[in-house]
């Protein structure tokens, strides 16, 4: 009796010993180019006055416009959703893609025009959450939140450097 304690006991010893070894990182990463990233998923809207919103909403395999179909899995060409992530550290020569991450929705253009921009979850909060933001050529940006809020917060700026942020 006392040795099948004394096993016992040694294995779970070793079970701890080699659980301890094998640490498992838990953080939800970006790891593909055909499904949207968790953190832009969801119905995004920007006011337009009137009592009007732009909706946005957005799949894991589908992107849609005020009810118009973007980008998608199962389209080919133009409207195939592909996804190219972009850090700080990524960018071009130039510091167009920011100082953050962000990500754009057709990524197999060759040219930013080809696009509909860069998408990034910000850091400022509206009512409490998060806003998804769009930056698409000549210092346009777009911010889009979770409710339906009458207030237009997109503005313009001459800066790359809100990219991501």
């Amino acid at each position: 009796m006392k040795i099948k304690s004394v096993l016992s006991m040694g294995l779970v010893c070793a079970g701890l010993t080699v659980g301890g070894f094998t640490y498992i990182n838990a953080n939800a990463k970006y790891v593909g180019h055909n499904s949207t990233p968790t953190e832009l998923r969801g119905t995004w809207y920007r006011y337009e006055g009137h009592n009007k919103w732009d909706t946005y909403k957005i799949t894991k395999k589908s992107v849609k416009y005020n009810g118009h179909l973007l980008y998608s899995t199962g389209k080919d060409g133009s409207k195939k959703l592909f996804i190219k992530k972009y850090t700080k550290h990524s960018g071009d020569t130039f510091g167009i893609r920011g100082n953050g991450t962000s990500y754009i929705l057709n990524g197999h253009f060759k040219y930013d025009y080809q696009t509909t921009g860069q998408y990034w979850l910000s850091h400022q909060k509206v009512s409490g959450h998060r806003v998804l933001k769009n930056y698409h050529q000549m210092g346009q940006y777009n911010v889009f939140t979770k409710n339906k809020v009458k207030h237009n917060y997109s503005y313009h700026k001459d800066s790359f450097k809100d990219i991501g942020r």
